[in-house]
């Protein structure tokens, strides 16, 4: 850029020097293309954002425009709501292919799953990532999609868990469905190991495991990573909230020493996006290809926008800040929970779960969720004991209960608060 006699040249050069120093943060992590340690401050990820829309061929001033899908969008709010990448992500063929229209937008996604990727090795998964534009539920169709169409399977093995979402994965992705119950082991739900195993069928199966659960249902991963591995049997893995704790990365670090195919985590409940942005890693960079050919047409950019603003706005360093303070949030709750147990005479549910607990309720605890709702307080579920769902027990549990989170991002001051409300009602 020319900017030669409007100023004198002593701040001319002074002027240079503070543009270079900005415009060099965004050259390194283009030439690192890992997330980095300190986050970006906002106008220089936006200026970088900016940048690489003006590359797609809809900003072309003098490009003629006469396909059936061209960028045409009406209002700016429109083009904002998606940071100019009006032309989307991917390919027909595959979500995430090069597009020929949108060169910017395709620099803007292979960079967002570099860094996705480097974030990951960070905590210790050696793995390859990809951003989806969809939430949970539907990364996992694609992740089983993808199963039916290499192995050829008709049948998905669920340990059973009280998440609706995988269960419709499984029935969008044209699969059955064959449950494996959950049997009570003192106050943890857990699914045998040897019952799932009895449920495999080594013709044309595959297994879905979950390995971040609400109390009082317990993970079994390791175990039935092992189980795959000896059975030659495809495991995908529903991991919603496992990037945030260190539990859930040694558990799976631990089983991607065996069979896991795939893993499925969720871009807002652990990057702090807002909903609709899924990430799917796996140590098999052929496989996660596979995946991304289950994808139909192209898609938002938005949701892959939203996963690398929070890459470069966070940064690595405050992540790991943030887990530990996530971990303090937890034993926090853990200890206020259990001083309102012996003062109420109820119990902490003993089950190991590194973000969320439950304390047992003599009354209606839906009732008591809705006066905390009323009360302001968002996020704790009441559950009854015989909701198979919210225990993820095929039978009735042995107590009502109200589970509480600890997610990362939670205000330590909330917790005090909510412990508060839930004397009040309880």
């Amino acid at each position: 850029m020319n900017f030669s006699n409007f100023i004198p040249e002593h701040m001319e050069r002074r002027g240079k020097i503070v543009l270079e120093e900005n415009l060099r943060i965004i050259e390194r992590v283009l030439e690192q293309r890992s997330v980095p340690e300190e986050g970006i401050k906002e106008e220089l990820i936006e200026l970088l954002l900016t940048k690489l829309s003006l590359m797609d061929t809809d900003k072309d001033p003098r490009a003629i425009r006469i396909g059936e899908r061209e960028a045409r969008v009406w209002s700016k709010l429109q083009e904002r709501s998606v940071f100019y990448f009006n032309h989307g992500v991917g390919r027909s063929g595959n979500l995430i292919d090069p597009q020929p229209k949108a060169p910017g937008a395709s620099i803007m996604y292979k960079l967002t799953n570099q860094l996705l990727t480097s974030f990951l090795k960070k905590l210790g998964l050696k793995v390859k990532a990809f951003a989806t534009p969809v939430a949970t539920g539907l990364s996992l169709s694609l992740c089983l999609s993808a199963l039916r169409r290499k192995y050829g399977i008709r049948e998905v093995i669920y340990p059973f868990a009280g998440h609706k979402s995988p269960i419709k994965a499984i029935s969008l992705a044209g699969l059955r469905m064959r449950l494996v119950e959950t049997k009570i082991f003192g106050d943890t739900v857990k699914a045998p190991v040897e019952d799932i195993e009895k449920a495999i069928k080594k013709d044309r199966c595959a297994v879905l495991s979950t390995l971040t659960f609400f109390p009082p249902r317990e993970e079994d991963l390791v175990e039935i990573a092992k189980l795959c591995e000896e059975e030659g049997v495809p495991h995908i893995v529903n991991g919603a909230y496992a990037i945030q704790n260190n539990f859930y990365l040694d558990k799976l670090k631990k089983a991607l020493k065996y069979r896991v195919d795939a893993i499925v985590s969720s871009t807002d409940k652990n990057l702090f996006t807002p909903i609709g942005g899924g990430i799917i890693y796996s140590k098999d960079e052929k496989f996660l290809k596979e995946i991304s050919l289950s994808y139909p047409g192209r898609a938002s950019a938005n949701p892959i926008v939203n996963t690398l603003i929070s890459l470069l706005a966070i940064g690595f360093k405050r992540y790991k800040e943030l887990m530990k303070e996530q971990k303090e949030s937890k034993e926090l709750l853990d200890k206020l929970l259990t001083e309102l147990a012996e003062e109420k005479n109820e119990k902490l549910l003993e089950v190991k779960n590194p973000i969320a607990s439950a304390i047992t309720t003599k009354k209606d605890p839906i009732e008591l969720a809705g006066k905390l709702y009323n009360l302001r307080v968002t996020g704790p579920r009441g559950v009854r004991k015989d909701d198979k769902f919210g225990t993820s027990y095929l039978g009735v549990y042995k107590y009502n209960y109200i589970v509480i989170n600890a997610s990362i991002g939670v205000r330590r001051d909330d917790i005090y608060k909510v412990v508060e409300k839930l004397r009040e009602v309880i």
